[in-house]
């Protein structure tokens, strides 16, 4: 913001400035227009206006037409008849000629515009008295607006809240599923392995037969069995010839 705007900001700056600029000129002999000139490019004049404009837009009863006074309806109804009196008189002249006429009233004709004035006084008060009974409800009205405002987002956490409770069963659920596969993974590894080693690998086929327990578990077992029977038979005649050949050998 340039200086000149904060000058001519508020009354209060601008007052301070003006006394600012007055001090500096009685100390150092200058023109208070010279120093004026220095801290603002406009004049005293044109920021007075614009600070009255302001603060009338401020103002929320400036939109109020203010109540006349009776010599304002006279000046209203004389002004045309003493112009038509005195068409070469001048401005001047004429408020001049007007003056003399409402001084030149009678008691009975002054009351007539005496009373136009209390009623258009009348009028400004029951103008201004909605005015103001309009801006004191106005901030009732947009303090419950936010109350309402907040309302809504509180409502749609507890849906979420509710929509997050029903579908926490699902991802239970996914998680378990892996879990059940893997055991039945290994089963089929051990079983892979027993067929290559039957004996070796007898340890860990009892270890996973516990996990397939659940769905065919005299299946998983018949293999087994044959598997570790059939060695033993065949190593059983073998066994049985070797002596018979030493009892020959003695023998003969």
């Amino acid at each position: 913001m340039s200086l000149t705007a904060q000058i001519g900001s508020t009354e209060s700056s601008f007052k301070l400035s003006q006394k600012i600029v007055s001090a500096l000129a009685e100390k150092f002999s200058f023109k208070f227009e010279d120093g004026w000139n220095v801290v603002s490019t406009r004049t005293l004049e044109n920021i007075q206006k614009r600070l009255k404009r302001d603060k009338r837009r401020a103002n929320p009863t400036s939109s109020i037409k203010h109540p006349r006074t009776a010599f304002s309806f006279f000046t209203q109804k004389q002004r045309p008849v003493s112009q038509a009196a005195h068409p070469q008189a001048t401005f001047g002249e004429l408020s001049r000629f007007v003056s003399e006429a409402w001084k030149a009233l009678t008691p009975v004709q002054m009351a007539d515009f005496k009373a136009l004035e209390t009623a258009d006084k009348e009028r400004y008060q029951v103008e201004r008295t909605s005015v103001l009974a309009a801006l004191a409800a106005a901030p009732a009205s947009t303090e419950a607006a936010p109350a309402a405002e907040v309302s809504e987002p509180t409502k749609e956490k507890k849906v979420r809240k509710a929509k997050s409770a029903e579908a926490a069963p699902a991802p239970v659920a996914t998680e378990a599923a892996p879990v059940a596969a893997a055991p039945a993974k290994k089963a089929k590894v051990a079983k892979a392995a027993a067929t290559e080693a039957v004996v070796p690998a007898a340890a860990p086929v009892e270890a996973a037969a516990p996990a397939k327990k659940a769905k065919t578990p005299k299946a998983v077992a018949a293999p087994v069995e044959a598997a570790v029977v059939a060695p033993v038979v065949e190593a059983a005649p073998k066994a049985a010839k070797a002596p018979s050949a030493k009892a020959k050998a003695v023998k003969a």
